[in-house]
């Protein structure tokens, strides 16, 4: 349960706050601390150290990297403007749909 506080005088409750920051930051760095320590324990368990382990997930970060979609439809006006035909439509497609043209006349 929490204490009463509605009684303590400016002074007092300015003080509280003081020592309830520094105990707040206190806390914070025990955190790390121990959050450090269980990665370090993971690291060690695995046999690597904590570089390797990080460069372990950069590196399988960067095999996961999704290679580029091919463009399904163009822009006959504009070559240059293509689309996926993912994602929100781009503006010259908006366009032409508008004046009445069908998403299939664009296809490539």
């Amino acid at each position: 349960m929490m204490p009463d506080i509605s009684n303590l005088s400016v002074e007092e409750l300015r003080r509280l706050t003081v020592q309830a920051e520094a105990l707040i930051e206190s806390k914070k760095d025990q955190e790390i601390e121990d959050a450090y320590n269980s990665i370090m324990q993971i690291a060690e368990t695995v046999g690597l150290s904590l570089e390797q382990l990080i460069e372990y997930g950069t590196q399988k970060r960067k095999k996961t990297t999704r290679k580029a979609v091919e463009p399904r439809y163009r822009n006959k006006d504009n070559g240059a403007e293509t689309w996926t035909g993912r994602g929100k439509q781009p503006r010259w497609l908006v366009a032409q749909l508008e004046k009445g043209a069908k998403l299939e006349d664009f296809l490539i």
